[in-house]
This record gives C-alpha cells, structure tokens and sequence, in this order.
C-alpha cells in the first residue's frame, strides 16, 4: 500500500491539473495569438525607425517584444505555456528586452504557464505590477446593432493617425493633455499588420477610438479610450460591436479583449457577451538601482 500512494497522489495531480484542461487549451490559444499580433508591431517600429532595434525573439514558446524603451508593449508574452522555463530563457528574454542596458523588464505571466516560470521570476525579484482579467467570446454569426444615432464608427483614415492616438489618450490619461512621446510609443500599431484603427464620430468630432487586430483566427478588441467630457454616450458600445462586425468578415471565431478589474470597460464586456477567460498578472522587474548588481 505504501508503494501505491505516491501512484495515486500523482495520478490525481494530474488528472487535476489545471495546465491539462480546455481552459488552458484555450488560453494557449489566445496569449499566442496576442504574441503574434505584437510581434506585428515590432516589425511595424523597425520598418518606421530602422535604428530603434525593436524586434521579437521567441523564446520559452511565447515571445519576447521590444518595442522601444518605455513602450508598454515592450515585454514578455505567452512563456511557459509549452512547458518548463529554463533560467536561460529569462537570461534571454531580459536580454531582449533591455537592449541597451539593465532597465525594468515586465513579462504577462498566464495561470496556465508552467509553474517553473513563476518559481524563476520570483527568484528574480519580479513583483506584481498590475492585475487584469482577459475575456472572451465567439463572433457573432449576425451583425450587431448599430451605434446611436448620433454617433459615427469608422476605420481611420491615412493622415489621421495621431488624431485618434490623442483620443484614446486622452481617454486612458483622463485628461485632453497628451504628450507627444505617449503619441511615439504607440504610433506603430498604427502601421502594423493585421491591425485596424477606429473612431467614433459626434457630428465631426472625434470622440473615441480603438484598436482591433488579429491572429490564428482570434480577434482582439484591445486598446480602446473615450475622451472624459463625452463619456455615457455609447461610444465604447458602438467601438466593441463595429469591431466584433469586422471580426466576423475577417472569418475570426473568438473576440478576446483584457481589461482591469472593476472598470467600466469591463462593464462594457460583460454587456456585449465576454466572459472571464482567466485572470493574468502584469510582472515588473523594477531597475536596478545605479551601481547594483543584477542577479
């Protein structure tokens, strides 16, 4: 009996364990195709700035984006999700994404990675940094209703670029204050493959914006902002459902989008059909101080 137990206690882990479930099938599914979706706009920033470096290495069976420094998009995505992570691969990955010298490195980390990702990172000195929720839903098979009225979605337009960065700045920043180098970081994804822009019109006024790309038949409905003084006006409705419209032309089968927890976008995926998926942390590796060493 005694020889038997150690049998058994393995026999349930496994038949237990969450990284051999549907659920960890399909985030497999989803973080990869995020990867995908990001390695587009790293190869977008080296097309726009040759001498920016940006660029993405797989790595650990996800991938590792440098989008330039300071870029939010500049981080680990999808590791661990094909098994053990070795300390090489961090060595990696850190390498990448601090091109030119010890900076802060963050990395996504997916409950359904392999736990020896989390046991490095926290040997590491990683902390949370930022919790978020990923939801998910199947494109609908009919169109959905359109917007208000008085309001307009629409792709944008060449030469309108840096007017819906300010509009969904203006919409994460809570103020009509942008700056310019915010505009810099995230004007690639604006010349991307597979990525698509919107506005939402009041009359001429743009009033919102977000953003949609996809991968491996996933369709993200990522990045939207709504200026503070025209918000409750369904804008961020109309955003989600002309994206989930285009998803269906596009052939995608699922939507996915991420959020934090307890916001009104959140709200807005809860009313449009998403569902939690999983929650997933934002890790942070804050840097060094001068003179410190890196471990």
């Amino acid at each position: 009996m005694a020889d038997e137990r150690p049998d058994l206690a393995r026999q349930v882990d496994a038949a237990q364990s969450i990284l051999a479930s549907p659920a960890a099938a399909e985030a497999r599914r989803l973080e990869r195709a995020l990867a995908e979706t990001n390695r587009a706009v790293a190869r977008a920033m080296a097309r726009l700035d040759p001498g920016a470096g940006a660029g993405a290495l797989d790595v650990a069976g996800g991938a590792a984006i440098f989008a330039g420094v300071g870029s939010p998009l500049t981080q680990g995505l999808a590791m661990g999700l094909a098994g053990p992570v070795a300390a090489a691969d961090l060595d990696a990955m850190e390498a990448h994404l601090c091109p030119r010298g010890p900076t802060s490195t963050q990395l996504e980390l997916c409950p359904f990675a392999d736990p020896s990702l989390s046991a490095l990172v926290a040997e590491r000195g990683y902390r949370v940094h930022e919790w978020q929720l990923v939801w998910v839903r199947a494109v609908p098979s009919e169109p959905l209703p359109p917007p208000p009225a008085e309001l307009a979605v629409r792709r944008v337009r060449p030469g309108e670029e840096d007017v819906y960065f300010r509009v969904v700045l203006a919409g994460f920043l809570e103020s009509e204050e942008v700056p310019p180098e915010a505009i810099a970081l995230l004007r690639p994804t604006a010349f991307a493959e597979r990525f698509e822009l919107y506005l939402t019109l009041l009359g001429d006024e743009p009033i919102g914006g977000a953003a949609l790309s996809w991968a491996d038949g996933v369709a993200f409905v990522n990045g939207s902002g709504v200026r503070p003084a025209f918000r409750r006006r369904g804008a961020q409705g109309a955003l989600i459902r002309a994206r989930l419209d285009r998803a269906r032309e596009l052939g995608c089968e699922l939507a996915s989008s991420t959020t934090l927890p307890g916001t009104a976008s959140r709200r807005n995926m809860e009313r449009h059909g998403f569902h939690v998926a999983y929650p997933k942390v934002l890790m942070l590796r804050d840097a060094p101080a001068a003179g410190a060493a890196r471990t």
